[in-house]
């Protein structure tokens, strides 16, 4: 087209309205009645002609909408997500540092799962304990999951994350790492708990009884756990000058806030050495195991224990 041709450059769509409609153009003829139909055909055909192609928009961004929201849905019904809560544990008997743990854990999905098994970095199971019984999970509902015989591997970094294994009604499993919330620490709090195990717990509490002989002395001493976790003694070294000494069988196996009678039995080795020892020399050394952990101590010995050396010293060496 070009300018002054005398046609309408401008998009028309032509008249939008039912047959009959008054509109431009459609004057009415002689006697009330409308133009020639002749008219308006070009209106309408431009009409017919975008309406086919509107429509058929329209109904493919509602069947797009359809097919997205339906997509979204089974996204959701697929989805197992598992967040980890609150935390208690029982040190477990026997020395090995092992405990029973309590986990509580919300299932977030939109459908149940049964919890089937929990893992961490950091953290192993004692050889032969049983797998944790399953537990039915419904969608927003607490749960507790224990598992017996957890380690602690404190020579592995402390965990970042904690792993569910769930099971859906279908029989399906897989493994989620679970959401922990900040507030509740997670299962992190239990490693730093177990291997930020400190000096102190495990000490010599006198005195000691003593049991006397021509060449010895036998030292009775009480041996404390002040801690609520079962521990072992795997090393002692009783030491003084110019004595030999005889420790207990090893290890000695202490319960949380259990005790022990250790027997330390003395005997002269060298009378120049025994004979001008100070009141203050004697020790023994010793090592407090706890799962993976060696914590080392040390117990001076007392006022009482070290006149009875000294006294050993002066019957043997004269």
């Amino acid at each position: 087209m070009t300018v002054g041709d005398g046609r309408d450059d401008s998009f028309d769509l032509g008249v939008v309205g039912r047959a009959g409609d008054d509109g431009p153009g459609g004057d009415e003829g002689p006697g009330g009645h409308d133009g020639p139909s002749g008219a308006d055909e070009p209106a309408r055909r431009r009409w017919r002609r975008w309406a086919v192609p509107a429509a058929a928009l329209v109904a493919g961004a509602l069947i797009g909408t359809v097919v997205a929201d339906a997509r979204h849905d089974a996204a959701e019904l697929a989805r197992v997500g598992i967040v980890s809560g609150p935390s208690t544990w029982t040190p477990e008997a026997g020395g090995d540092g092992s405990v029973a743990l309590d986990l509580q854990l919300v299932n977030i999905g939109s459908r149940p799962v049964e919890i089937i098994g929990i893992e961490a970095d950091g953290f192993g199971v004692e050889p032969g304990t049983d797998p944790i019984d399953a537990v039915e999970a419904a969608a927003g509902v607490w749960v507790v999951v224990r598992q017996r015989g957890l380690l602690a591997d404190c020579t592995a970094a402390a965990p970042s994350s904690l792993r569910v294994r769930v099971r859906d009604a279908g029989g399906d499993e897989r493994t989620v790492t679970a959401d922990q919330h900040v507030d509740y620490g997670g299962i992190g709090m239990l490693w730093t708990e177990q291997c930020e195990f400190g000096g102190g717990y495990v000490q010599f509490a006198g005195p000691a009884a003593m049991t006397v002989a021509d060449t010895s002395v036998t030292m009775t001493l009480p041996l404390f756990n002040y801690s609520g976790r079962s521990v072992r003694i795997t090393a002692m070294v009783p030491m003084a000058p110019g004595m030999a000494a005889t420790p207990p069988e090893l290890p000695v196996a202490l319960d949380g806030q259990g005790s022990a009678q250790v027997e330390v039995t003395w005997a002269v080795e060298n009378c120049a050495e025994a004979s001008s020892m100070s009141g203050d020399a004697g020790l023994i050394e010793y090592s407090v195991g706890y799962g993976s952990m060696e914590v080392p101590e040390s117990y001076p010995l007392d006022g009482p224990a070290m006149v009875e050396l000294v006294r050993l010293a002066n019957r043997v060496c004269g």
